[in-house]
């Protein structure tokens, strides 16, 4: 058994998704004794990753980040708030990840994809609220975080990750509360 030759065979390619989806356990026992993975990448190679930044120019800050084919797009709009009198020395941020149907053959219309809420949760623990403060108990940034999943191939949280991280390096949100001052 191998990967579809170059050629593109459709025959082999549906050889080789139905012997995926019937023996998954032999299917992948084959790529690791070839030392191969099923996108014919060698194990210890990792996928190609890019960040194109600037993505939206609405957005205080954006990043279109890439590892492999999955592909994200981190979009982020801030603006000043009077902090709670419970934390009077946090910012806030609301995080919304998006997997639209276009994104993935298994993401459907009308139901929210099943590693949305997941991606979600991971990041809300992960940044620090204190560092959105800018006078304590008077004023403080309020980050809205969108990341769409434009494909989904794999490393989703890794890549939705990058897509965060490179949009908050590219904010101009700092500059912008500056002028407002």
């Amino acid at each position: 058994m191998g990967l579809p030759n170059a050629s593109g065979d459709l025959s082999t390619e549906v050889e080789v998704d139905a012997f995926r989806r019937l023996f998954p356990l032999r299917f992948y026992e084959k790529h690791l004794l070839e030392s191969i993975r099923p996108d014919a990448r060698p194990l210890g190679r990792a996928r190609e990753t890019t960040i194109a930044l600037g993505a939206v120019a609405s957005a205080n800050g954006s990043a279109l980040a890439k590892i492999g084919s999955t592909t994200m797009l981190a979009a982020i709009k801030m603006e000043v708030m009077t902090p709670s009198l419970e934390t009077p020395d946090e910012g806030c941020i609301a995080i919304d990840f998006h997997m639209p149907p276009i994104c993935s053959p298994i993401v459907r219309p009308g139901r929210p994809a099943e590693g949305a809420p997941v991606v979600a949760k991971q990041f809300s623990g992960m940044i620090n609220l204190k560092e959105l403060s800018l006078v304590s108990g008077k004023a403080a940034w309020m980050a809205y975080l969108d990341i769409y999943c434009l494909d989904a191939d794999g490393a989703l949280f890794d890549t939705a990750l990058l897509s965060a991280v490179a949009a908050f390096s590219h904010c101009k949100c700092f500059s912008h509360f500056h002028q407002i001052l």
